[in-house]
């Protein structure tokens, strides 16, 4: 098929960003050319009759989430419109490619082998990094990316070793350096571009790299296979407890924890729990540092609710947030209701909910039926998957992230390899998903935010 070349090198481009590492790259902008050439490979497979033109579920809620980005921002910050709308289109773009390039399992299989591998190209740059020696860091404070900058070449085993002899006007840190420029921050092991933060590349490896990586397991039977694929695994694993990232630890342990629950019930619960418990206290970063962060992030939630009061139509305006806090929200839920008010929290809502829907009412349709086994165990691996990002993404701004669209690409692309082969199989909103949905919008927005926030006593 014409469309899975130019999908598989821009799920690639988009997450390994080579041209950040790669000055040549830089003079083409293969983020437009391979997003084209998906464009072109799917317009061709329409014409040869390779693709159905049926839109997947979720199809015109997106459409609606940005369409409603666009007003807000045509409403309050007219301005930056031009600039909004290409951001926007690009987003919307790689997701409808994906969702609608590919109508059959097979390639799915493909595109999902893609976006595997590079989590594992990315977790293994993470994990070298994690076990490479510490240098001395020079680089600038950047509220979004942390400390960027070269190493100098001094080794060190603390800070304070890197304050003497350094290049003047720079601030330098003790950092593990890692492949292709990357460095941590705090001892925190990441990747660069887009996934520059511990808790991004925690979640991406969570979802992307371990959730895949089981479905790609119970795929291969061959011992050879398992062997790899587990390492591959318990690699991704090393990397997201190098993060140090307490929510990429917990979004890490749901992928397991759904298949868990799936198969042996409730039942799973209280083991899980008690391997979960020691796992995420003994993880994670915790003193002066981390309590800051913490309270810094309740205090963005606070400022983002107070965004909601002043305008609960159109708030802000999509991706505006930073005009108004220095700070980003450090949570996709608060975001959009401080960007795009109710609606747009609504409208997130609903495509969360709605692909949630799609999975599990596939998968309870599946179960009754035979020789259905790739479908389940890839429904499988996307439910475990999505588990970890629901609840990872209230604590990242990850409202208009690659990853996160991605996903919501892949759950559509699953629904429609199981219409090709089941075509009576249809999931649509009804109107009392509508009511759950804006019942879930009004109490967060209303309710369950603002109270989080008087107990811990941030006004």
């Amino acid at each position: 098929m014409f469309t899975i070349p130019g999908i598989a090198a821009l799920i690639v481009f988009v997450l390994t960003r080579p041209q950040e590492f790669i000055p040549l790259l830089q003079k083409v902008p293969f983020l437009y050319l391979f997003t084209g050439l998906a464009i072109v490979g799917l317009i061709i497979d329409l014409r040869l009759r390779r693709l159905q033109p049926i839109g997947v579920p979720t199809l015109p809620w997106a459409a609606a989430f940005f369409g409603w980005a666009l007003v807000t921002n045509a409403v309050v910050q007219p301005d930056v419109l031009v600039e909004r709308t290409m951001e926007l289109l690009v987003i919307f773009a790689l997701y409808a490619t994906v969702a609608h390039g590919i109508q059959r399992f097979r390639t799915f299989q493909v595109a999902a082998a893609a976006l595997c591998m590079t989590a594992v190209f990315i977790g293994f740059v993470c994990f070298h990094q994690a076990m490479s020696p510490m240098e001395c860091i020079a680089g600038e404070v950047d509220d979004d990316a942390g400390e960027v900058g070269q190493s100098d070449g001094r080794s060190c085993e603390g800070s304070e070793q890197c304050k003497g002899g350094g290049e003047p006007g720079k601030e330098f840190h003790c950092e593990h350096v890692g492949l292709f420029g990357t460095s941590s921050i705090e001892e925190r092991v990441r990747y660069r571009g887009a996934l520059n933060d511990p808790n991004e590349v925690a979640m991406m490896l969570s979802s992307a790299g371990v959730a895949l990586l089981i479905g790609f397991t119970l795929r291969k039977r061959n011992p050879v296979w398992q062997v790899v694929l587990w390492s591959l695994v318990a690699m991704e694993a090393v990397a997201i407890w190098m993060t140090q990232s307490r929510g990429g630890l917990v979004a890490g342990l749901l992928v397991p924890g759904v298949y868990a629950i799936r198969k042996w019930g409730a039942r799973a619960v209280v083991p899980a729990a008690a391997i979960a418990i020691p796992v995420l206290m003994l993880g994670g970063r915790s003193g002066e540092n981390a309590d800051a962060s913490t309270e810094q992030r309740y205090e963005a939630w606070a400022t983002g609710i107070q965004m909601f009061h002043d305008n609960p139509v159109f708030g802000v305006g999509a991706r505006n947030f930073g005009f108004h806090h220095w700070l980003t929200a450090h949570n996709s839920y608060v975001l959009t209701l401080a960007e795009m008010g109710l609606p747009g929290l609504f409208l997130f809502i609903t495509l969360i909910y709605l692909s949630l829907k799609c999975l599990l009412v596939g998968l309870r349709t599946l179960s009754k039926l035979p020789g259905t086994a790739a479908a389940q165990v890839w429904g499988m691996a996307l439910l475990a998957a999505m588990a970890g990002i629901v609840f990872q993404i209230s604590t990242l701004s990850f409202a208009y992230h690659q990853v996160l669209w991605l996903f919501f690409a892949f759950i559509g692309a699953w629904t429609g390899a199981v219409r090709h082969h089941k075509p009576d199989f249809v999931v649509k909103m009804t109107g009392r998903d509508l009511a759950i949905v804006l019942g879930l919008a009004l109490a967060y927005a209303i309710l369950v935010v603002p109270l989080f926030l008087k107990i811990k006593g941030i006004t």
